[in-house]
């Protein structure tokens, strides 16, 4: 019996944090199990690399383990151990397979012997029951993404000509004898869930025809069935790694991302549901479960973004929800392991030195915070929550900064979401907020804070190209994405320059992207950049230029220098994106009014959303 149909999904380990001091088996844990989640997962490896044990219950894993399961039951939330049934190495060094050829991963395979698919169910099997035995309420079976089940049912990689090769019934061979095993070792009144992926989103793989028929040959074997998609792999094949977006969806996808498939198998099999993928809005998962989508919810990087996002939803205070941008900064695969961090959440691998909560204060000071962008508001809402005196001022009409263009970009619904998010939990606080209003250092003085922090933002960069004055700068097309009519010249391939030409071509407009590197939205992570460019690609109104230098801009058209000579290119529109420059100058003279002044977001560097937050956190919390 589980207090709510939420569950938090396990996520990948980043190198780092296995020698991190706040490691607990698992990232962010306890904030997950305290924050109101029905059931955390906690990845089996995690506590056996952070000893170096063989797995989480031999040897002094078993301490790290049993704290891990206590402070799960502290937080009220049913401890699941994830076994993840992955490839093993040979003592050669080959990787065991279905059959011979490349792995994944890019390394060389080798097919297993009937002897050792035996060895890999008995030692799951032993594993699973001694979860059972050690405390954990339930198990998940990984058998989506890059597990050797899924191999197995794969025609990519199995290309057996025994029993479990071949036909269908044959491919998932192996993964049904691997169920009756656990099944047997834990008994008929354990709970099992498995976790499988509808497709992977690999070519000349299964379909999600042929994992419906799987899940109905198993069905007597499992109690609940975690849908999810794709693959989950680092390094390997292009298509192999590209497929990883479709596990972690980034905007480029709808959210609820497996909702569809999620509801064939609960009308189809007689087992639970559990739906995972771009879960956000506590009231389209009340809608999911009410019309029979699924049973329960699974999110991961939302409860990274607002752990307490079940207990939120409980109250009905779905509105202080923070939203998850589904960045995947979070994601080690995505950041390739540098940096793994959340872009709203502070605290996310920094459980030692961010508390869950701020204290109060003793010495309210008088806080005086200059723009209010996104560094800006979540400045002022960290200091006023620690109980000082906070005045804000923005001089546009409405908060916001570079966030207010998400307004008009189908792609940008999560910055909107988590703009409109800092601005009601501005109205809701003591935050004196004077909006259109110009800052000098007079104004400033006049105020006498006791600290100050400047978040002046950036300006628009015009190039130093002849006939500049012919283009505007590319976010003033946002308000005419969908009137404006004829051929679209954008200058500058970063990432607003990007997501603009995607915006254009997807409604069928003319666009020609011009950029002077090798690289297409560089700023953006890897996994980022696979989803953006799938997209683009599908896109036959877009032309992309890399490595090409615009030399003059016409009243019709630009010169562009390309690898393949110069090209006069025609154009209605001709619009720049070739970055921003921090306003730090205009910030420098404000220095001197306080000993505490300090820049943060785009006035002291171009920053993204992850650096704003986490600059505007730690200027506030720096108040002292």
């Amino acid at each position: 019996m589980l207090k709510n149909r939420v569950l938090a999904a396990p996520m990948g380990v980043p190198r780092a944090h296995l020698v991190s001091s706040t490691y607990y088996g698992g990232i962010s844990l306890p904030d997950k199990a305290r924050g109101g989640s029905a059931g955390v997962v906690v990845s089996s490896y995690g506590p056996a690399d952070i000893v170096g044990a063989g797995n989480p219950f031999d040897k002094y894993a078993r301490d790290v383990t049993r704290e891990t399961l206590s402070v799960l039951e502290e937080g009220g939330a049913a401890g699941i151990m994830e076994f993840s049934f992955h490839p093993l190495k040979n003592p050669d060094g080959t990787v065991q397979m279905p059959s011979d050829g490349i792995c994944y991963t890019g390394e060389m395979g080798k097919a297993m012997t009937v002897q050792q698919m035996e060895d890999q169910i008995r030692d799951l099997a032993d594993n699973c029951k001694k979860a059972k035995d050690f405390g954990f309420s339930m198990i998940m079976l990984h058998f989506g993404h890059d597990s050797q089940c899924c191999q197995f049912l794969s025609p990519v990689w199995n290309r057996r000509t025994d029993s479990y090769g071949g036909s269908l019934d044959n491919r998932i061979r192996f993964a049904r004898e691997a169920l009756i095993a656990v099944r047997q070792a834990v008994g008929p009144r354990y709970p099992i869930m498995m976790r499988i992926s509808r497709q992977l989103m690999v070519p000349e793989s299964y379909s999600e025809d042929d994992m419906l028929y799987f899940l109905k040959q198993v069905e007597d074997l499992v109690d609940i069935v975690n849908v999810s998609a794709g693959m989950d792999c680092y390094g390997g094949t292009v298509e192999h790694y590209e497929a990883n977006v479709h596990t972690h969806t980034t905007v480029f996808e709808p959210q609820y991302y497996n909702a569809a498939f999620a509801r064939r198998v609960k009308q189809e099999c007689r087992v639970k549901v559990a739906l995972v993928g771009g879960i956000t809005d506590p009231a389209v998962c009340e809608q999911l479960i009410a019309e029979g989508s699924t049973d329960l919810v699974m999110l991961g990087r939302q409860l990274v973004a607002d752990p307490d996002w079940p207990q939120k939803a409980c109250e009905g205070r779905s509105e202080d929800i923070v939203p998850c941008l589904r960045c995947l900064n979070c994601y080690h695969i995505a950041t390739e392991h540098e940096n793994v961090q959340c872009s709203v959440n502070p605290r996310f691998r920094r459980e030692n030195r961010v508390p869950r909560k701020l204290e109060k204060t003793v010495k309210p000071k008088t806080v005086v915070v200059v723009g209010g962008g996104p560094a800006g508001m979540k400045a002022v809402l960290t200091a006023e929550e620690q109980g000082h005196r906070v005045i804000l001022l923005e001089r546009a009409a409405q908060l916001g900064g570079q966030l207010n263009w998400a307004d008009y970009d189908d792609y940008k619904k999560e910055l909107k979401a988590y703009r409109e998010y800092l601005i009601r939990q501005i109205v809701k606080s003591s935050v004196e907020v004077r909006l259109e209003t110009e800052a000098t250092p007079e104004m400033i003085a006049s105020l006498a804070p006791d600290d100050l922090i400047l978040g002046l933002g950036a300006e628009f960069i015009t190039p130093r190209i002849p006939g500049a004055e012919y283009a505007r700068q590319a976010v003033t097309l946002y308000p005419e994405l969908d009137s404006a009519q004829g051929r679209f010249v954008i200058i500058g391939g970063g990432t607003i320059g990007t997501e603009l030409a995607l915006e254009l071509a997807e409604r069928g407009k003319a666009v020609t992207l011009i950029e002077m590197s090798d690289t297409l939205s560089a700023k953006g992570n890897k996994l980022y950049r696979i989803a953006l460019h799938q997209h683009l690609r599908r896109c036959s109104t877009l032309t992309c230029l890399l490595q090409s230098q615009v030399l003059e801009i016409k009243p019709d058209g630009v010169e562009v220098r390309t690898p393949q000579g110069i090209q006069q290119i025609p154009a209605d529109h001709i619009l720049l994106a070739v970055g921003l420059r921090s306003r730090t100058e205009a910030a420098q003279q404000f220095y001197g009014i306080t000993p505490n002044t300090v820049m943060i977001g785009d006035c002291k560097r171009v920053a993204k959303v992850i650096e704003a937050t986490h600059d505007g956190y730690f200027a506030g919390t720096n108040i002292r």
